[in-house]
């Protein structure tokens, strides 16, 4: 007699999210619907169309209509989309997973990489266990992703994304077998919005750094060749911030 798959709803974007929702529709797992976080995912949207399954993007009309309806899952997950999901979506599901790009309890919320390189603190990724407070739930999976002093935090993000994908196709299996249960998540750590990264991304003049923290600022916030570290002279002109190491 065969077992029917738990179902799943899907929250997915950009390459994290094709990377993790391609494991799954390989997987054939149960996947009911699936939304992303926009228009230009259009790997994604192939995807579910490929296999049939309806894929939306997730808007103001398409959140009140998921509330709406009386369907009831068995698993949500969340592969890097940029929307926070609350409480009356959360709930349509018995249990909730989302994949971030930080080694929790630090660097809880946005920009992990950047902050990890401009702290000192552990950079990696984790799975864990989606609440209504942001990236406060218990931690399914984790993993380190080490760095270097004058690593960009492009260059960190973009690891961080790689291992985000591995450590979900590694995970998964055992976690939806219920081999893997959530850990509580240790307490301390940290939490960050985009507004303070993009606080912390531009300085004035006068701002004091040693050398070496003048570095671990530039190259953390270093997301060339998009945003970069900046600095606001006395007379207002805004200038780019970039270090580059020196090969021997």
């Amino acid at each position: 007699m065969s077992i029917s798959k738990p179902s799943c709803v899907v929250f997915a974007s950009k390459y994290v999210g094709e990377g993790c929702a391609r494991f799954i529709f390989e997987r054939k797992d149960n996947i009911l619907q699936l939304y992303v976080g926009c228009e230009d995912d259009l790997e994604l949207i192939q995807m579910a169309q490929n296999h049939e399954v309806p894929v939306a993007v997730w808007t103001e009309v398409s959140r009140t209509q998921f509330i709406e309806n009386k369907m009831q899952y068995d698993w949500l997950l969340n592969f890097w989309c940029p929307h926070i999901l609350r409480e009356n979506v959360l709930s349509k599901a018995v249990k909730r997973l989302n994949v971030h790009p930080g080694l929790v309890p630090h660097c809880r919320g946005n920009d992990g990489a950047a902050w990890a390189l401009r702290l000192k603190v552990p950079a990696g990724v984790s799975l864990i266990e989606m609440t209504e407070q942001i990236d406060a739930g218990g931690i399914y999976a984790q993993r380190e992703v080490p760095y270097k002093f004058g690593e960009t935090g492009r260059s960190l993000h973009n690891r961080l994304q790689d291992e985000a994908v591995s450590l979900f196709q590694e995970a998964w299996p055992g976690i939806v077998d219920g081999e893997i249960e959530a850990g509580e998540q240790p307490e301390g750590g940290s939490y960050f919005t985009r507004k303070m990264t993009n606080t912390d991304r531009v300085q004035s003049g006068d701002t004091r750094f040693t050398l070496e923290e003048f570095v671990r600022w530039s190259t953390s916030h270093d997301f060339s060749p998009g945003t970069t570290a900046e600095i606001i002279a006395d007379d207002g002109r805004h200038f780019r911030v970039t270090v580059e190491e020196i090969k021997s």
